[in-house]
C-alpha cells in the first residue's frame, strides 16, 4: 500500500493522457533510459516525491496514477492485476516506449512482476519493493486497508511506517482528505476482493522472470514481512535482495536516500 506524503519537496508538472477513453495522470521527468514507477494500493504517483530528483539525473522517470487511483479516471469495473498490466502496456504504447526498467512497490510490485512475465522483451530490469503477489504462507494482511475513518487510517499508517514520527496529525489529515477527495475506496475494495480469489498470485510462476531483478525491502515491514522478500530472491534466479534497516513498508518515503542508492547502483550495473 502507498500513501501521500506531507512534504515541502516540489513535484514535477502533472501530465495527462488517455487510455481506453479514461484519463491517466502521470509525471515524466528527466532524460535517459526510461524507468517506470508503479505505486501501491491506495496511493498515487506522488509517492515518489523524494525520488524524482536523484533518479531523473540519469533516467527518464515516468510515474503514473494507476487507473482507479489518484487523479486518474475511476470507472466502476472489476480491478485486477491483469487489468492494471493492460492499462500500463497501453500507457507505454501511447508514449512510444517499448523497453524500460520497471519498478513497483507493494501492489505495484505485483503489477510490475506480472508485466515482466507477460512482456519480457519490454522490461530491461525489474525492481520489486516490498512487493505483493507472492504470498507463501501469508493468507491475509495484518489490517484491513479499506479506509473507513480517519482513526482507521492512523492505524494503517502505524503499520506502514517503522518511524512513528511519520504518523502525525498533518500526515493523517492530508492523506484522509485526499482519500475522500479522490474517491478510491471502490477501487481498493475491488482490488482486495479479486486478490483474495488467488487467481493472480505469482508463487508458481514468478520463477519465469527473465529480467535482471533487484528486490528491496524494509527490514521492519509489518504489512508484508521481509521473509516474503527472501522467498522472492530464492524464486527468481540471479535476483539480488537489499534489506533497508529501520524501515517499514514504504522505503521510498521512509528511507529515500538508501532506497535511491540501491536502485541507481542496480540500474547502472
Amino acid at each position: 500500500m502507498s500513501v501521500p506524503s506531507v512534504t515541502i519537496s516540489p513535484l514535477p508538472e502533472l501530465r495527462s493522457t488517455t487510455v481506453f477513453g479514461q484519463t491517466i495522470r502521470y509525471y515524466d521527468v528527466g532524460s535517459g533510459p526510461p524507468l517506470l514507477l508503479i505505486h501501491g494500493i491506495g496511493g498515487d504517483a506522488d509517492e515518489w516525491v523524494f525520488c524524482f530528483g536523484p533518479l531523473s539525473q540519469s533516467r527518464r522517470v515516468l510515474a503514473l496514477d494507476l487507473l482507479g487511483f489518484g487523479r486518474s479516471g475511476k470507472p466502476l469495473i472489476e480491478y485486477t492485476i491483469a487489468g492494471f498490466v493492460e492499462v500500463v502496456q497501453h500507457f507505454l504504447r501511447d508514449l512510444k516506449i517499448d523497453r524500460m526498467a520497471v519498478l513497483g512497490e507493494s501492489m505495484g510490485g505485483w503489477i510490475a512482476a506480472s508485466f515482466a512475465l507477460k512482456f519480457p522483451s519490454m522490461v530491461d530490469k525489474l525492481v520489486l519493493v516490498d512487493a505483493a503477489g507472492v504470498w507463501g504462507d501469508i493468507t491475509t494482511l495484518p489490517i484491513d486497508v479499506r479506509v473507513s475513518t480517519r482513526d482507521h487510517l492512523r492505524e494503517i499508517f502505524q503499520l506502514l511506517f517503522r518511524d512513528q514520527r511519520m504518523v502525525n496529525d498533518a500526515q493523517i489529515d492530508l492523506a484522509y482528505h485526499q482519500h475522500l477527495e479522490r474517491g478510491d475506496g471502490y477501487t481498493i475494495d475491488s482490488v482486495l476482493r479479486n486478490a483474495a480469489s488467488g487467481r493472480e498470485v505469482l508463487d508458481e510462476v514468478i520463477g519465469n522472470v527473465v529480467s535482471p531483478t533487484l528486490i528491496v525491502w524494509g527490514e521492519q515491514d509489518r504489512m508484508i514481512p521481509v521473509s516474503v522478500g527472501r522467498r522472492l530472491q530464492k524464486l527468481i534466479a540471479g535476483s539480488k535482495l537489499e534489506v533497508i534497516p529501520r524501515c517499514g513498508h514504504l522505503p521510498a518515503l521512509e528511507k529515500p536516500e538508501a532506497f535511491v542508492q540501491y536502485v541507481l547502483e542496480f540500474l547502472a550495473s
